[in-house]
């Protein structure tokens, strides 16, 4: 079976469910904000599909053509918009299922796995970032994907982000799946977690969300 690229996986998911001044500290950036090891359960593994776009899409060009086209498109689109940066965080269990993500014939979206997927964008502005959350898809990602997905959604403040936030928290089988897409300031970020327990999932957006300020 050909497997969803990336993002693609996280719209499936919820239909089935970067320099500051030397002298001061310097603002949050896109890697900055992204997921980190620190914030995952014990016994995530970082994927080397992490790392700002522009690798992300040239690492993915041989082993999925497609997915790195579909990206390459999608920040070209993005960066009209008023896009500055991009980073992907990848993390799974094993340095094996690392390298199984990024086959285009594996199916992600059967995963028994734990899967972790995020992707940040920094814009110019706040109001460039508020703009592409209400208004376009982020990395063939949007709220109204999820909104029409059929499954029960949270947005707003009460899903323990922002008020431009919605999240998607579902157990279906043998598989649950926490996806949130949230702007904060001059950052919207995407985040997908595939079996991990619900607790876990929504800590690790919320620190990830207390890390743009």
């Amino acid at each position: 079976m050909v497997r969803p690229s990336i993002t693609a996986l996280i719209a499936l998911l919820s239909i089935v469910a970067c320099g500051g001044s030397s002298n001061g500290p310097q603002g949050p950036s896109a890697s900055s904000v992204s997921v980190q090891p620190g914030d995952l359960p014990h016994g995530m593994v970082k994927c080397d599909l992490t790392g700002d776009i522009d690798s992300f899409i040239a690492k993915e060009q041989s082993p999925d053509p497609q997915t790195s086209k579909s990206m390459s498109g999608y920040w070209a689109d993005l960066k009209r918009a008023g896009a500055t940066s991009a980073y992907a965080a990848i993390y799974t269990d094993s340095a094996a299922h690392c390298s199984a993500i990024k086959s285009s014939t594996s199916d992600i979206a059967a995963a028994n796995y734990r899967l972790v997927v995020n992707f940040v964008v920094q814009f110019k502005d706040e109001k460039s970032a508020a703009g592409a959350y209400t208004n376009q898809s982020i990395l063939g990602f949007s709220a109204s994907a999820l909104r029409s997905g059929g499954a029960q959604t949270i947005e707003g403040t009460k899903s323990g982000l922002t008020a431009n936030s919605i999240v998607l928290d579902q157990s279906i089988s043998n598989q649950s799946f926490y996806i949130a897409l949230w702007q904060n300031k001059a950052f919207d970020t995407i985040l997908a977690l595939l079996n991990v327990d619900s607790t876990s999932s929504k800590k690790v957006a919320t620190t990830e969300n207390s890390r743009i300020k």
